[in-house]
Formats: C-alpha cells, structure tokens, sequence
C-alpha cells in the first residue's frame, strides 16, 4: 500500500471513529481492510483506545488539537475534512486541516501496530507491549508475558490471546481457507461460514469448528493441552492419532497429555497421578462461589485456581505477571491454594498465599524464589 493510499485510508477511519464517515465511505473502508487484513489489527487497537477514552480525556484531546491548529496557521494550508470531536457537552464541530488530518492518524497507526495498552510485567493495570510482526505472506501476534490482548480477524472472528501466547495466519486468511496457529492460549468467538471451516493448529492437536466460543491452551512448557467448549461443537484432530475424530459438545473440556513417554507413571512426592489415558473428556472447572468457568476466567482479567498445586500455579502466575518464579526445595512446591487474583501486583498476591502456607519469597529483578 503507497503512503499516499495509507493516508487516505486512516482518513477514512478516523471520519468512522468521529462519525463524519458516509455510507460510500463506510463501504470503501470496509473494502479496504478486507484486500489490506495487516490493518485489522492497529485499526482495532485504535477502536478500542477510542471507545475507552473517557469526556474528559477526550476534552483535553480537543484542546491540544487546537493548540496545535494555532501552531501551524501560519503554515496557510486550506480547511478540508471536519471531525467531530465529542465532548462531556455536545459535539464540537471544528474544521480539521488536511494536514493535522494526515499526521494524526499516522501517529495512530504506530502506536497501534506496536504497542496495546494492557499489562505490565508487574502489575495487571499498567502497559505492556503487545507485538504484530508481518512478513509477504504471514501475519504473527505476539503477547508478552504479563500481557493480553483481544483482536478481530479479516472474518470478524474474535480472538482473546493470553499472555506469552501467539497466533500467526496467512495474509490471504479468509479468501479460500480460515486457518490460524496457536501457540500458548486464546479464547475463539468463531464467526459462522459454513462454506469455510476454521481450523485451528497446535503442537498437539487441530481443532476444526464452523461457529463457535472455545477456550484453547496450548503451551510449550505444560503437561497438557486443553479445549474447553462454551458454546457450539468442534471436532479435534490428535496429531499422532489422525484417524481419530473426537466431537465436543457445550460444557466439556478435553485434555490430551503432551508426553504420552509418562502415562501410567505415578509423579514422586506428588499427590498428583496423570491421566491413564492419553485423552480425557470431563466438565470445566467451576469457581465455588461465583460459579465462574475458571479455564475462561483469564478473559475477564482473573486469575483463578482452586485446589492447585503451587507449581503448577506458578506457571501461570509467571505468564500473568511476567515473572519467573523458582522453587528453592519441592516441599513448597507441593502446597495447593485456593483463590483469585484480578488486580493485584505480584508481591500483594505472594503475601495473600503466605497468609495460607508456610512459606517465604524473596525477589530479585523479574525473578521471584520460592524458599522456607
């Protein structure tokens, strides 16, 4: 796409955001994202900005813009466009000069094709970056650890990703195929297209759906990979038993072992004894109060375990705070906790496990240990 093309179309999409777009304009959009699919991502990184900005931020947006109007008027560059700016009033009608018009949305678009505003490494409220890496025929979203991030595909399909995950699809996503890899975990809500199954790869499985909501995990490091199905069916594919076709309906939850090398092995000074069996078929996990689906929770910023071993929570809490987390002897790591965390920093949910367990931490930069 030439610059003089990408300007014309951040124009467009910054007259949608205001609401002076016109139906032709609309259209052509609309157009233009479907043969440019790299744009979905910045362009729904600004939607979502935008619609979070509160009136006052959006007044104080509308001052600086006229502070820069008044910088550049001796500049004598003709009044074109006009934006509305919204403010805790009424809309504002101002003139918008075609240069202002040309720099914003620049501006805009690198700050959404490399950063999101979402988490930090150490505290859930605070920035993190989010990365979109595009070669000639693939486009790659990376979140941190410590970092999550929603994004709409070229087939209005909504991916939430979670953090230290990935998920790369062809540039050509949507024209024939739907087809995305899925490394780490993400919730689907899958936009229906009967003639265009969307099929999802990991390590360990495929999954193939027509329209449906699902959560996926698939991390490198984990002993399991897991789909649980909220609504919809899909049907999973086993890479090393391809034959073999498993149907899941709502309310049911497939593990498959990652290491199939340790099946029947009991795990030593553990309570806990892998699955028998290669594949398991049972019900999410339900938080006890609030009834919540704790393998959906982290789509709601919470980060809830029940009954879990510490060094399986640890995983997540290094993937949730973008820590690493080490144990000092196995006895701590055998403790199980019961909980939720949504807003609080590292250290405040390290002292809310202290209060039941025997056990102390110290940290150093990233890296937290575990000791008595």
């Amino acid at each position: 796409m030439g610059k003089e093309h990408k300007e014309h179309t951040w124009n467009l999409i910054a007259k949608k955001l205001s609401g002076e777009a016109t139906p032709a304009e609309l259209q052509e959009l609309e157009e233009l994202l479907r043969n440019n699919p790299e744009l979905h991502y910045p362009v729904q990184t600004i939607a979502d900005l935008w619609e979070q900005t509160s009136p006052v931020d959006k007044k104080q947006a509308e001052e600086a813009f006229n502070r820069h109007l008044d910088r550049i008027d001796h500049l004598n560059i003709d009044y074109t466009p006009t934006l509305t700016v919204v403010t805790d009033e009424r809309p504002v009608r101002r003139p918008l000069r075609r240069k202002a018009l040309i720099l914003a949305p620049a501006a805009l678009a690198l700050l959404g094709a490399v950063f999101l505003f979402t988490r930090s490494a150490n505290h859930p409220g605070e920035i993190a970056a989010t990365t979109l890496q595009s070669t000639p025929a693939t486009h790659e979203i990376t979140t941190h650890t410590g970092s999550r991030t929603s994004i709409t595909l070229p087939d209005s399909t909504k991916v939430w990703l979670n953090a230290g995950s990935r998920i790369r699809y062809e540039k050509n996503f949507g024209v024939s195929t739907r087809e995305v890899s899925l490394t780490g975990e993400a919730f689907f809500d899958v936009a229906p297209d009967a003639a265009r199954p969307f099929v999802i790869h990991t390590r360990n499985i495929d999954v193939r759906v027509l329209g449906t909501s699902f959560n996926l995990k698939s991390y490198p490091a984990d002993k399991t990979t897991e789909a649980t199905l909220i609504r919809g069916s899909i049907e999973i594919s086993i890479r090393n038993r391809p034959s073999d076709k498993i149907i899941l309906k709502p309310n049911e939850k497939l593990v498959v072992n990652n290491d199939d090398s340790l099946l029947l092995k009991k795990i030593p000074h553990r309570k806990e004894v892998r699955p028998e069996s290669l594949v398991v078929i049972s019900k999410p996990t339900y938080e006890q109060h609030s009834g919540a689906i704790i393998e959906t929770s982290w789509v709601d910023n919470k980060l809830i375990f029940q009954d879990e071993e510490f060094s399986d929570l640890a995983k997540r809490m290094e993937r949730w705070y973008g820590v690493s987390i080490r144990f000092d002897n196995s006895r701590e790591e055998e403790l199980r906790f019961t909980g939720t965390f949504q807003k609080e920093t590292i250290w405040q949910a390290l002292d809310a496990l202290k209060l039941t367990a025997k056990f102390d931490y110290s940290i150093d930069g990233n890296t937290v240990t575990i000791h008595n």
